[in-house]
């Protein structure tokens, strides 16, 4: 059975031609082997516009799928006499065929097999009523009074398709179907699915307007006719083949190569990474299954020959995390007396005794130069050695990037966020290395998809921005940093030492928003008028301060926390039945014995805590990473979670009347702000809210 469109990755806008894109296969080719009904407005009768709408027709033929096209007459001065009487059709049927005929022979005069292919597709889709067409032609006009300019010709140009399963995708823009389009293909569309929030009231209109060209046969401006008889004989006796184009036929894509992944943008993600040469990074939005997609990474590279794979990770958790999914090829931590085992390791290669070998090392082992020494004399021993850098933008610090290992010919890169906070040359340097983001599946596409059984990969969410204000004395500070910053950065030639000291202005002027003391008490006056059970609940702190403030505030609600602050250990103990602490903690938060964590910053990556439904962050900050990493927390799918609360605490600095100078000061805000509310199911009403607490900063 044919999938539906929404296992299709789509953009929501397309440029071919100059842009370098190709329409047929981004866009017609994936969408029609999934279609089974095509409706069509477009360009004027003749071979070139039937040849232009037949771009990927394949899959709806092989499909049993059916097409309607509306199209018009290419009128001129000189044939207009014959068309003021609708009713004589004998006429208009002659009009018809001798442009037609004149448009076949400029076709063949392309020398395009491409073209030509499509327009026999086309007449043989007639002839085996896969295909059905009506023409438009103007009415009312005195034609022969008016010059060709002025002559009123009917040219929408848009099409509306539909799946097996009652999603409709439509598309409209200036596809253009003239004889210059066959030598440039130089289009752009914009493309509307019906799946997503908001986009039918895109679709029904277009839907609606065709149906009533097909149905109701005229209107104030138009006649619709059915395509005349003779015409369509022409086309059938002369034209149409016998059977399908080879050309046609083959066009449809090939079976996708699963990769033994059940997702098919993890499929996807795979075959853009093989494609470039085995290196790349994967840009996937947190809770899509990077860690599975990259297992599948190292097993394609596998094929290859022998392989050294080195996976860093950022923390131990993480790592045992690795441990477990790539059970099947037997690997080893880099933990304890990992130098013992290296050793071991190193001469057991030697002696050809290893085809493949794994290693998980955190970030700062596998940047030692210890290990990168160890690792680089082991690579000699295989084929093919594979670096695999985990939320990869860790390794992008200048004290991490020793780790980027030279030896490694295959190399694979991971991250949600693969910016680095305030750091280009950083960012620029993990490109280069793992030579380019290969693949990009980003949070409005992973909301939007659904597994092989129809489920939804991610939870939606709702954002809530909880503005507070500065204090007097938190503003004077706040100002005090800013106009040091400006001076800095209004250097014209920055010296290293400059640039250390506006990095570090940056992070005390962030620490006055993360600990503002406005935040509590504003957090208390949420409370009192929640709508919500606290249950499920994370809370983000700035430091031990606040965290102990906020368990006091949380107690005057006979809610009792549990506290995770990266000082829990990580090791089995017999006191957690061989568990660690950290693992008692979170699983207990998973059954329900614990209704809300105080976390600081020890729950932004890996790890998996779904049934996570409530977030309120106080210790909300511009990096990118630390925000999206959070939201991720929250996003995954659970049992009976049908949306995430995110409650983002917002800082306003005060102490100023320059509408100018406040947006300066608030653009960090306002950007965590439009990057949170704009996949919320409340997106509209976040900038309503937020019009009213800045004054139209955030569309400014």
């Amino acid at each position: 059975m044919i999938g539906p469109f929404t296992e299709l990755i789509l953009e929501e806008s397309y440029f071919s031609g100059l842009d370098g894109g190709n329409l047929v296969e981004d866009f017609y080719l994936p969408v029609l082997e999934r279609a089974i009904s095509y409706d069509r407005v477009a360009g004027y009768f003749s071979s070139a516009s039937l040849s232009a709408a037949a771009a990927g027709i394949a899959g709806l033929i092989k499909n049993g799928g059916k097409m309607r096209l509306v199209t018009s007459h290419a009128f001129t001065l000189g044939d207009v006499t014959g068309l003021q009487s609708v009713a004589d059709s004998k006429e208009l049927e002659q009009e018809m065929l001798e442009g037609f005929e004149a448009s076949v022979e400029a076709l063949e005069g392309l020398q395009n097999a491409i073209a030509r292919d499509h327009f026999l597709a086309m007449c043989w889709m007639l002839a085996n009523d896969k295909l059905e067409i009506k023409v438009v032609i103007p009415k009312g006009a005195d034609l022969t009074k008016l010059t060709p300019t002025e002559i009123e010709k009917f040219h929408p140009k848009f099409g509306i398709l539909s799946d097996n399963f009652g999603n409709q995708i439509a598309f409209s823009g200036s596809v253009n179907e003239t004889r210059y389009a066959w030598i440039r293909n130089d289009e752009n569309m914009d493309v509307f699915q019906s799946w997503l929030p908001g986009r039918t009231s895109y679709i029904n209109p277009k839907q609606e307007r065709f149906d009533r060209y097909w149905n109701r046969g005229e209107d104030k401006n138009w006649y619709v006719l059915d395509l005349p008889e003779a015409v369509r004989q022409k086309i059938v006796i002369d034209y149409s083949p016998d059977e399908l184009p080879d050309s046609v036929k083959s066009s449809l894509p090939a079976e996708t190569k699963t990769y033994g992944l059940s997702r098919k943008y993890q499929s996807d993600a795979v075959a853009c990474w093989v494609k470039n040469d085995y290196s790349g990074i994967l840009a996937m939005a947190t809770g899509t299954g990077k860690t599975r997609t990259a297992a599948a990474c190292i097993n394609e590279a596998a094929s290859n020959g022998s392989l050294l794979t080195i996976v860093v990770v950022p923390y131990r958790h993480i790592g045992e995390q690795w441990v477990a999914e790539l059970s099947g090829r037997g690997p080893i931590f880099v933990s304890g007396k990992w130098r013992e085992k290296l050793g071991k390791l190193e001469a057991d290669a030697s002696l050809g005794r290893l085809a493949n070998l794994t290693l998980v090392v955190v970030k700062n082992t596998a940047a030692s130069s210890d290990f990168v020494s160890r690792v680089s004399a082991l690579s000699q021993s295989f084929e093919h050695t594979l670096l695999v850098g985990d939320e990869v933008h860790w390794l992008g610090a200048p004290s991490l990037q020793a780790a980027l290992l030279e030896c490694a010919d295959y190399r694979l890169g991971l991250s949600a966020t693969p910016k680095r906070y305030f750091d280009d040359l950083g960012t620029d340097l993990l490109q280069r290395y793992f030579r380019d983001i290969v693949f990009r599946f980003p949070l409005e596409k992973a909301l939007a998809a659904s597994d092989d059984n129809g489920e939804r990969i991610l939870t939606p969410y709702r954002y809530h921005p909880v503005f507070v204000n500065l204090t007097e004395s938190e503003s004077e500070k706040y100002w005090s940093f800013t106009r040091q910053i400006l001076a800095l950065r209004a250097k014209k030639k920055a010296t290293h030492e400059d640039q250390k000291k506006l990095e570090e202005l940056f992070l005390y002027r962030a620490a006055i928003g993360k600990n503002a003391q406005n935040k509590v008490p504003r957090l208390k006056e949420l409370l009192e008028n929640f709508d919500l059970k606290l249950k499920n609940t994370l809370i983000y702190c700035s430091n031990f301060s606040q965290m102990e403030a906020v368990q006091e505030v949380l107690s005057k609600f006979d809610v009792f926390p549990q506290k995770v602050t990266g000082e829990e250990s990580t090791t089995p103990s017999k006191y957690f039945n061989m568990k660690s602490e950290r693992q008692h903690i979170l699983e207990g938060f998973a059954q329900g014995n614990l209704d809300v964590l105080l976390a600081i910053d020890c729950l932004d990556e890996g790890v998996d805590i779904p049934s996570a439904q409530i977030g309120i962050i106080l210790a909300s900050s511009g990096n990118e990473k630390e925000f999206i990493q959070r939201r991720g927390r929250l996003m995954r799918v659970s049992p009976g979670k049908d949306v995430a609360e995110i409650f983002d605490f917002c800082v306003l600095p005060s102490g100023t009347q320059d509408a100018s100078g406040i947006k300066n000061l608030m653009r960090v805000e306002l950007a965590r702000i439009a990057e949170f509310s704009e996949n919320a199911l409340n997106r509209e009403q976040v900038r309503q809210l937020v019009q009213t607490h800045t004054g139209g900063l955030l569309d400014d």
